[in-house]
């Protein structure tokens, strides 16, 4: 039973209750169900943005998940078809809140495809999307300040920006980077009240946030944040992923111990086909194994991400090289600790 809480949105209650219904569906990764629900409110809804927006925002979820670009044309499509819908409704000369969402929905579609493109390494096309999304960012905040779910992609856009390199190929951008600290401050404060305000992106805020603050130094900050999620939503992979990151960070190798084991339990169940997911939490499982002195143990987790790596496309090969390069020093080094006992 998922417990909705009552916040003014200018739809209808039936439609905010199934996006937010997809959304836990999403969470747990059960996309079947999570899709059925958000077709359910595009077909009793079919005017509204809302449904189209968070269907793109689905299927971007379950890309990141299994690492694939499956389904990012129906992303696109959904993505253009919520930003039309936003634009209709903005003609009208709304006002107030029901204009905020609107222009949410509009910055956010941006927001998006500027995340796309910049996993697939395209940073002029990312940089372009963002900067286009920024104007109806700030509209909506002026709109409505208390339209907290803005502060998600408000908040990913000051932080990206703080960390731009000075210039993307031959393409300067220094001019569009002025204060990164204060800029990253800003990113991570903004973030933080997406978290604890935000009606649709609380969730996914906190998942970022915890990953903002791994990446700043601050994983000790992040590891209560996210482990009310890990164990609200036990099944999940994405959120073990992340906290197991924040635990080595912290050097708890018996706890990375048991999110690891768990998190390769459920993608060698749930993913066997991805190996990708396979190859980085078996050799994090080692990695983990090995710091806690069972080298046993660590160079059999090794060997299964070997086994999954001569097996994955060689798009995901390439992604991979690093975490090979690290796995065969320790794997190695295990060897030489189980020849000396």
């Amino acid at each position: 039973m998922i417990l909705l809480i009552p916040v003014a949105v200018p739809f209808s209650p039936d439609l905010d209750s199934l996006v937010l219904t997809a959304l836990e569906y999403t969470y747990r990764e059960r996309y079947g169900a999570a899709l059925s629900v958000i077709n359910e409110a595009i077909k009793r809804y079919p005017q509204e943005p809302v449904g189209y927006f968070f269907k793109a925002a689905i299927y971007d979820y379950y890309m990141e998940d299994y690492h694939t670009n499956r389904y990012e044309n129906e992303f696109f499509r959904n993505m253009k078809i919520a930003e039309e819908k936003a634009r209709a409704r903005l003609s009208e000369g709304i006002k107030g809140k029901e204009k905020a969402w609107m222009l949410f929905f509009i910055a956010g579609a941006y927001g998006y495809k500027a995340m796309r493109a910049g996993r697939s390494g395209n940073y002029v096309v990312a940089l372009k999307y963002a900067l286009e999304g920024v104007k109806p960012l700030k509209a909506t905040i002026e709109e409505d300040s208390t339209l907290y779910d803005a502060y998600f992609p408000l908040g990913i856009y000051n932080y990206a920006l703080s960390k731009a390199p000075n210039r993307i190929g031959i393409i300067p951008t220094f001019f569009l980077v002025k204060n990164r600290e204060e800029r990253e401050k800003k990113g991570i404060e903004y973030l933080k009240l997406a978290w604890k305000k935000g009606h649709y992106t609380s969730v996914i805020s906190a998942l970022t946030l915890a990953w903002v603050l791994m990446r700043e130094g601050r994983a000790r900050e992040a590891i209560p944040i996210l482990r009310s999620y890990v164990e609200r939503y036990p099944e999940s992979r994405y959120f073990r992923w992340v906290y197991g990151g924040l635990l080595l960070r912290e050097g708890r190798f018996d706890d990375a111990e048991d999110v690891y084991e768990g998190l390769l339990y459920l993608i060698l169940r749930d993913q066997p086909n991805v190996p990708y997911n396979v190859v980085y939490i078996a050799y994090y499982l080692g990695y983990t194994k090995y710091f806690l002195g069972k080298f046993d143990e660590a160079i059999k987790y090794f060997e299964v991400a070997l086994k999954y790596y001569e097996e994955a496309p060689s798009a995901d090969r390439k992604k991979l090289k690093r975490i090979i390069r690290n796995l065969k020093r320790f794997y190695k080094r295990a060897k030489q600790r189980m020849d000396l006992e």
